[in-house]
C-alpha cells in the first residue's frame, strides 16, 4: 500500500507542477495549487515508509523537494499578491 502511495504522490507532484504553469494564466487556481501541494507533501512523507530500493527512495525525495518548492513559490506569490491588493 505504501509503495502505491509513493508512486501516486510522485505522479501528483508532477501534475501539480503543470498546474502551477496553468495557474499563471488563471490566478484563481493558485490557492488550489497551494493546498494540493501541502497535501502532496504530507502524502510524500507517508510514502517514505514504502521505500524498498533506490528508485523508490529517489522518487520519495523528489516528491518532497518538488512539493516543498511549490509550497514556497506559491505561498510567496499569494503572500506578495495580497500585500499589493
Amino acid at each position: 500500500m505504501t509503495r502505491a502511495i509513493n508512486l501516486w504522490s510522485f505522479i501528483f507532484s508532477l501534475l501539480c507542477v503543470c498546474l502551477t504553469f496553468i495557474s499563471f494564466d488563471h490566478p484563481s487556481l493558485l490557492s488550489l495549487n497551494f493546498y494540493i501541494a501541502i497535501v502532496i507533501f504530507l502524502v510524500g512523507i507517508i510514502g517514505f515508509f514504502g521505500v524498498h530500493n533506490w528508485k523508490s527512495a529517489v522518487r520519495s525525495v523528489l516528491t518532497i523537494i518538488l512539493s516543498a518548492v511549490l509550497i514556497i513559490v506559491t505561498g510567496l506569490i499569494i503572500f506578495v499578491g495580497n500585500l499589493f491588493s
